[in-house]
């Protein structure tokens, strides 16, 4: 089967040496594989940084899908195939930002992640109600250990989003467009940030 376009979504990288973990590695060389296979017409690197970045004005020295454009590029990817979304700094705004910004300009509708396993729960719960029914999506799995990336706590983070997409209708991107990023859900995710900083 072929897709319209690989994605390959950023994360937050070590705040210490601003390296990727290594499944984000494992990502890019997977989705190098696949293009190379002839598998897509273009692959789509999606972030600017995450919010804690954001948060806690860490002055991130690149913006995420520079960095993975440098990769894909490294493993042989040409970079006139690479779309690049650069406003996003989580989950819910790399979908909604990608549908905007690439997506629907260029009449995407057969996609394929290439992620990391255990993000996978959360980000077809994500699919649905950003993308909606009208988009045929797929995942190419990489094996990952959630807790090598410990920036991820995807149980609780489920349960949040959950609750926080609950009124919005499937593929309504629309319906996030006031709450980026000034909604009460991200007020607690700032905080949450925040009090990490004070006990650090």
């Amino acid at each position: 089967m072929t897709y319209d376009c690989l994605i390959v979504l950023g994360t937050q990288p070590d705040l210490q040496t601003w390296e990727f973990p290594e499944q984000i590695h494992d990502c890019i060389r997977t989705a190098a594989k696949l293009m190379a296979e002839g598998k897509a017409k273009q692959v789509i690197v999606s972030g600017k940084w995450s919010r804690r970045i954001e948060d806690l004005q860490l002055g991130q020295p690149f913006d995420e899908c520079d960095r993975l454009a440098e990769l894909l590029i490294a493993q042989g990817v040409d970079e006139r195939v690479i779309g690049r979304e650069r406003d996003s700094t989580d989950t819910i705004s790399n979908l909604c930002y990608v549908k905007q910004q690439l997506l629907i300009p260029a009449g995407f509708k057969k996609i394929l992640f290439v992620v990391a396993d255990f993000r996978i729960p959360r980000l077809k719960f994500l699919v649905r109600k950003v993308f909606g029914p009208s988009y045929e999506v797929d995942y190419q799995p990489v094996p990952a250990d959630e807790a090598t990336s410990p920036s991820y706590n995807e149980t609780l983070t489920m349960a949040r989003t959950e609750k926080f997409l609950a009124p919005m209708k499937d593929g309504d991107h629309d319906w996030l467009a006031d709450k980026f990023f000034d909604d009460p859900f991200y007020a607690e995710v700032t905080e949450w940030h925040l009090a990490e900083l004070r006990d650090s």
